[in-house]
C-alpha cells in the first residue's frame, strides 16, 4: 500500500555516500555568481512571450498513477498521494497563463529517488523542480546544489511568511530560503475509541481522554489491560525509526535536545534521555505494548482492534478513517512532560542549480513551485498530511475535512523538525543503532548513550 511506502521513506531517507560523493556544485561557491541562477530582477524581466510553451522537468516520488489520472484536473477526485500530486500537476498544465508544461522524469519510488536525483546532478541533467524532505535540505544546500530563493519569491508573490513555523524552518538553511514547503508530516496518536470507552477513558461526550503525564499514561495502560485484555499502546520499533522518534520527542518534551543549540556537538547522554528510556521501558513491557513490532505488524494490530492507541503518522489518517472497523479518532501526540513536542519532517519543492542556468526555465519552475505551495491545502486534505501554511491550517475548509481539526496543534506548534545539519542522515542512523542496541541487544543505556555521543560528535566534525 502507498502508506507502507511512505513509512519507509520517513523512517530513514537514504542518500548513499558513493553517489553523493560524485556531486559537485554546479558553479562556484560565491552566492552572487551567475551559476546561482537568475536574480529577482532578471526573473521579473522574463516576458510572457518568453515563457509561452516552456516545458520543465519535475522529479518526484509518491508513486505512479497515470492510469487513473490522465486528463483529470479536479483534485477532489484524488484518493491517494500519487493521484493528488499528479492531478495538481495536470491542473497547473491546463490552467497556467503561460502554457507552461510540467513533465515528470521517470522513477517515482522513495527508495531509489535520491539515488536518481544524485545521478542526474552528477550527469549535468538536474531537474528544473524537485521534491525534497526538510531533513535533506541542509545536505544539498551546503553542497551548493539548490537555488537560494529569498529574493526570487517576490516575483511570483509566494507568501513565505504564511508558512507554518515547522514548514518555514524546514526550507531554511543558514538563514537562506531553499524551497517552498508543501506539507508537514509528523507522528500522531490514532485511537480506538471503542476500546477507550470499554476501559472508561472517555469524557461525557464520548471523546477519548488522553494522558497528560507519564504517570497517567501508565495508569491508563493498566486500566485498558485490566478491563479489555488489549494492548494500550503500539508503534513500530523493529526495522523502523518510529520508536526512536518517540524517544527523541520525549527528550524534547523535557526541554532538552540531542544536539547542541548550534548543531555542532552531540547532546545525547543526558538525564532527559535516560528518563525517556526508562518510561518507554515501562510502556513496552509486553503487557501494555508489544516491544517487537514492525510497521506492518503494529498497524495491523491496531486495525484489528488489538491496540487502543497507535503512534503513527499523518500519512495514514485518511486510510484509517476509511478502513478502521471501530470508532476511530486521531489526536496530537500527548504532551507527557512540560513542552509540546513530536517528531516531524516535511515535503517541499526545490529548484536545483543548473550547469547552464536558463532564466526562462527557472521562472517557469518557480511558477510551478508557487502553484503547489498555494495548493498545499488541497494536498493536505486529500492525503492526511498537515498543510504547510498557517492560513490553511486555521481555515474552516481545512478543519472541516475528516479528523483535521483534531491535530491542528501538531502543525502550528508541536511538530519539531529534524535539526538542520548536513550530516543528519548519518547522525540519525547512528542514533537509531545505539537506541536499538539498548532495546534489542541488551546494551546498557550508559554505554549506548556514550557511544552515540562519540559517533555523532565525529560525524558533526567532518
Amino acid at each position: 500500500m502507498h502508506t507502507t511506502v511512505r513509512r519507509g521513506l520517513l523512517a530513514r531517507v537514504v542518500i548513499p555516500m558513493t553517489a553523493a560523493s560524485l556531486l559537485v556544485a554546479c558553479g562556484s561557491d560565491d552566492r552572487g555568481s551567475s551559476a546561482d541562477g537568475a536574480g529577482a530582477a532578471e526573473l521579473a524581466g522574463v516576458t510572457a512571450e518568453q515563457l509561452k510553451g516552456t516545458t520543465i522537468k519535475l522529479a518526484r516520488f509518491f508513486g505512479d498513477c497515470e492510469n487513473t489520472t490522465t486528463g483529470v484536473t479536479d483534485v477532489s477526485k484524488a484518493t491517494t498521494e500519487c493521484e493528488t500530486i499528479q492531478i495538481l500537476t495536470n491542473a497547473f498544465n491546463a490552467e497556467n497563463q503561460y502554457d507552461i508544461t510540467v513533465e515528470r522524469l521517470g522513477g517515482a519510488e522513495w527508495n531509489t529517488y535520491y539515488d536518481a536525483l544524485n545521478a542526474a546532478y552528477a550527469g549535468g541533467n538536474a531537474p528544473d523542480v524537485a521534491v525534497m524532505h526538510g531533513s535533506s535540505v541542509a545536505d544539498y544546500a551546503k553542497r551548493n546544489l539548490l537555488l537560494r530563493l529569498d529574493d526570487q519569491l517576490s516575483v511570483t508573490k509566494a507568501d513565505i511568511d504564511d508558512a507554518a513555523p515547522a514548514a518555514r524552518q524546514a526550507v531554511t538553511y543558514e538563514n537562506g530560503t531553499y524551497g517552498l514547503p508543501f506539507d508537514i508530516h509528523a507522528a500522531l496518536v490514532h485511537v480506538n475509541v471503542d476500546l477507550f470507552t470499554r476501559a472508561g477513558l472517555v469524557d461525557a461526550q464520548g471523546n477519548p481522554t488522553l494522558p497528560k503525564s507519564p504517570e497517567e499514561f501508565l495508569a491508563q495502560a493498566e486500566q485498558v489491560s485490566a478491563k479489555t485484555g488489549k494492548k494500550y499502546f503500539g508503534t513500530a520499533r523493529v526495522k523502523d525509526g518510529l520508536g526512536v522518534h518517540m524517544w527523541r520527542s520525549l527528550v524534547e518534551q523535557q526541554g532538552a535536545s540531542i544536539l547542541s543549540e548550534d548543531g555542532t556537538k552531540a547532546n545525547v547522554d543526558t538525564p532527559q534521555a535516560r528518563t525517556a528510556l526508562d518510561f518507554m521501558g515501562k510502556v513496552f513491557n509486553g503487557r501494555y505494548a508489544d516491544p517487537d513490532q514492525t510497521y506492518d505488524a503494529a498497524q495491523q494490530a491496531f486495525l484489528k482492534g488489538e491496540t487502543a492507541m497507535l503512534m503513527n503518522g499523518t500519512w495514514v489518517v485518511d486510510q484509517y478513517t476509511k478502513e478502521a472497523p471501530f470508532t476511530y479518532r486521531v489526536a496530537d501526540f500527548p504532551t507527557l512532560y512540560g513542552k509540546p513536542a513530536i517528531w516531524g519532517d516535511s515535503h517541499m519543492w526545490v529548484i536545483p542549480r543548473q550547469k547552464q542556468p536558463d532564466p526562462v526555465r527557472q521562472r517557469a519552475a518557480l511558477e510551478f513551485a508557487t502553484y503547489l505551495y498555494e495548493h498545499s491545502g488541497d494536498w493536505a486534505i486529500h492525503t492526511g498530511h498537515l498543510a504547510a501554511r498557517t492560513s490553511v491550517l486555521n481555515s474552516p475548509e481545512y478543519q472541516k475535512a475528516p479528523q483535521r481539526a483534531n491535530y491542528v496543534a501538531t502543525g502550528t506548534t508541536n511538530a519539531n523538525p529534524v535539526p538542520p545539519v548536513s550530516s543528519w542522515k548519518a547522525v540519525n542512523d547512528a542514533l537509531i543503532a545505539q537506541i536499538d542496541s539498548i532495546w534489542f541487544q541488551g546494551t546498557s543505556p550508559d554505554a549506548a548513550l556514550a557511544e552515540a555521543n562519540r559517533q555523532i560528535d565525529t560525524l558533526l566534525a567532518k
